[in-house]
């Protein structure tokens, strides 16, 4: 039998279903209005009122890249930036291994205290910023306050005359340790969601092993949860870059030591620069600077993930 030749039938192209596109469009064009209107309305107008000196009345004048000169040569504003990165390395390195520990204690190991160890943690990310912040000045008022009531009943006489909330140093540690307790609450509930799915036999299998607590949660639980923990850590680095309520309803950015806030986030001196002194082209580029430092670490967190699972 001869070579014979195949007849192709062609292929016939669907057809497009224009009512359920129709439908589908209709569906998602709520959310489309919302989201321009709400975000890149704001983002774009943001961009443009950067480039412009305007008090927010009558019209605006185009100042190209002057607002970023100004806030880049101003040593409040560069201050703010360094604080911003003191609190996103302390978040990473002491916020998120303590939450760990927490999450694996809580998973691990049941009873009375620990609930109450979960709730006494927990509280804390339910309170409001204003709450939150009058607690901090009753624990922190210098010779009538909480910690120095309890350095007169101790009679440590050199913890009751620190001044918690006047000195720079002082006021950032104490800012820190009350955002840790305020802020822990959720990345706790988180570690412990996804440590909660690890399978029981991954831990019957290393006891039968011969391997402890520690050994186990080295080598099981951290690369079990690890996608996690680097969510944490990107959504730690975001919150720090727009930290604004501790920082503001406690100390207003101070103490003050020659001009300088000594404890402004970037969110403050925008706040500043935008509110109190209506200067809205510089509080504008300062929020432009707020989103590229978003958008950087953003991109750099999902593409070092992905090089990983590659």
């Amino acid at each position: 039998m001869g070579n014979a030749a195949i007849a192709v039938r062609p292929t016939r192209r669907r057809k497009t279903d224009w009512s359920r596109n129709s439908f589908r469009i209709l569906m998602l064009l709520p959310t489309f209005v919302i989201l321009a209107l709400f975000m890149f309305f704001p983002i774009i107008e943001t961009f443009r009122y950067s480039l412009t000196s305007t008090i927010g009345l009558g019209s605006a004048k185009y100042v190209g890249l002057a607002n970023y000169a100004q806030i880049f040569s101003d040593p409040d504003f560069l201050s703010s930036m360094w604080h911003v990165l003191q609190w996103a390395i302390f978040s990473v390195i002491l916020q998120i291994p303590f939450s760990f520990f927490v999450a694996f204690v809580c998973t691990n190991y049941k009873g009375r205290y620990v609930r109450l160890l979960r709730s006494v943690y927990y509280i804390g990310n339910i309170l409001p910023a204003t709450i939150i912040a009058a607690l901090a000045t009753f624990i922190f008022m210098p010779g009538s306050g909480l910690m120095a009531s309890i350095a007169k009943g101790l009679h440590w006489q050199a913890l009751g005359n620190v001044d918690f909330l006047g000195v720079p140093t002082n006021a950032f540690w104490s800012l820190f340790a009350l955002a840790t307790w305020a802020y822990v609450g959720f990345q706790i509930a988180y570690f412990m969601a996804n440590i909660e799915q690890i399978p029981v036999e991954h831990y019957e299998a290393a006891r039968i092993d011969g391997a402890n607590r520690w050994q186990y949660a080295r080598h099981i639980v951290i690369p079990q949860v690890w996608p996690a923990i680097r969510i944490m850590i990107l959504l730690t680095v975001l919150g720090c870059i727009k930290l604004f309520d501790l920082p503001w309803l406690v100390l207003k950015g101070g103490p003050v030591v020659n001009g300088i806030n000594t404890t402004a986030t970037m969110v403050i001196y925008l706040y500043k620069q935008g509110w109190n002194n209506a200067q809205y082209g510089v509080g504008a580029a300062v929020g432009v600077v707020l989103f590229l430092l978003c958008m950087v670490v953003t991109i750099v967190q999902f593409t070092t993930q992905r090089r990983e699972t590659e």
